[in-house]
């Protein structure tokens, strides 16, 4: 399934309450544990979590959920094929807290889910401040980067590359893929949309879709 871009405001007021199409679609297939993967070029990144205010996404940084997440990763890119992925994890604060300065998450939280991760076998390394890891994962350092946040994943993906990125949700029982932008209703008409994403994510759908089969 390719999906394109959808407006979370115009989806609420018709009544329903998921908050995009990644919700919906885990909701109906009964999917509990999912990821969406933000691409372009050869830098992929997975979410930890997705579409929260700031000050409630620090909460979502925990030894559990990242560990989880970790699997995840670990079995979607099997299932697609590339049999261990090298997974950077990303820290929450400035200079991955510098030793405890501007934060405990990194020692806490995110650092014991990583040693629990490659107790399992998963290839995970981490955490790295998120100003470098991206430039890293860039260079071919890993395969996939584990951001702790919304805005901090998106960023890294749609500055080098925002016309051609696009949108892999993680754990679905089906390939699903999806544009990388909003509907940009105050263009519509025009005829200057850019498909390109569109096009990144129906061929990336296919050749998933390959492999999984």
């Amino acid at each position: 399934m390719v999906t394109a871009p959808i407006n979370k405001e115009a989806v609420m007021q018709a009544g329903y309450h998921d908050t995009g199409h990644m919700k919906f679609l885990c909701r109906i297939t009964g999917t509990k544990e999912y990821a969406a993967m933000l691409a372009t070029g050869n830098l992929q990144v997975v979410h930890l979590s997705d579409h929260y205010p700031l000050r409630e996404a620090a909460d979502f940084v925990t030894r559990e959920r990242i560990l989880a997440k970790l699997r995840l990763i670990r079995d979607s890119f099997i299932k697609w094929g590339q049999k261990s992925p090298r997974i950077g994890v990303a820290g929450l604060n400035p200079h991955n807290s510098d030793g405890g300065m501007f934060g405990s998450e990194e020692a806490e939280q995110i650092a014991p889910a990583v040693k629990d991760a490659q107790a399992e076998g998963i290839a995970a390394r981490g955490p790295f401040p998120g100003d470098s890891i991206f430039y890293r994962a860039i260079g071919g350092e890993f395969d996939v980067v584990l951001a702790m946040y919304h805005d901090q994943g998106h960023i890294a993906v749609k500055t080098p590359g925002f016309e051609k990125s696009y949108t892999v949700t993680l754990g679905l029982p089906f390939v699903r893929t999806s544009v990388d932008h909003g509907t940009a209703f105050d263009i519509a008409g025009k005829g200057i949309a850019d498909y390109q994403s569109m096009v990144e994510a129906i061929t990336v759908a296919v050749k998933l879709s390959g492999a999984a089969s």
